[in-house]
């Protein structure tokens, strides 16, 4: 009768441990070589390749057909408090600005952080949208946005967090008049965002 207990023990125990590996090995499948295709609204196909930020500390999905701007080219975009950074169309209508600052930011203070954003923005900015949501652990805000730009309106979908307990920044941008063209793209490559 012993030997019947302990062999159903062991059965027990390798079943569960079977169980556990294999959500182990399910959860840690590797995303990061997918490459993935979203629709513009017209139709066109856009593939994107995940972007390792931060030494491979948080990634998400880029479309191929953008360049990595140069650190020249970033500060000829930007007057200031410029991006670390930027993914850009050939012509420089798109953008995807990643900002790693050096302000200190919890996690709980996301919801503040992005009360204080709506209210700085909104008297001078049309605001689309504004919402508070979870990737993994973390709290991560996201306000989309027109500006006025010298001579154009930009449309603005940004999303912010902490991560080291230091504020994190991405923004696509377009062009207003790319805006219904690529708003997918933009939802899509942020709403990628994946840590490690």
């Amino acid at each position: 009768m012993k030997k019947v207990i302990i062999i159903v023990l062991v059965l027990i125990i390798l079943f569960v441990s079977g169980i556990f590996l294999s959500l182990k090995n399910a959860k840690s499948y590797d995303f990061k070589n997918e490459n993935m295709i979203i629709n513009t609204k017209s139709g066109n196909k856009i593939e994107t390749e995940y972007a390792y930020i931060d030494n491979n500390k948080f990634y998400f999905k880029v479309p191929t057909e953008f360049k990595e701007l140069t650190y020249e080219e970033i500060l000829n975009k930007y007057d200031n408090n410029y991006p670390n950074v930027v993914y850009s169309n050939d012509d420089l209508t798109i953008n995807i600005a990643i900002n790693l600052t050096n302000s200190k930011m919890k996690n709980t203070q996301i919801e503040n952080y992005a009360n204080y954003i709506y209210k700085r923005l909104k008297d001078s900015n049309e605001i689309i949208s504004n919402e508070i949501y979870k990737i993994q652990k973390y709290d991560v805000g996201k306000i989309e946005f027109i500006s006025n730009a010298n001579d154009t309106k930009i449309y603005n979908n940004m999303i912010f967090f902490s991560y080291n307990d230091k504020l994190v920044i991405i923004t696509f941008n377009s062009i207003l008049e790319l805006k219904d063209e690529w708003e997918s793209v933009g939802n899509f490559v942020l709403e990628s965002l994946i840590f490690s």
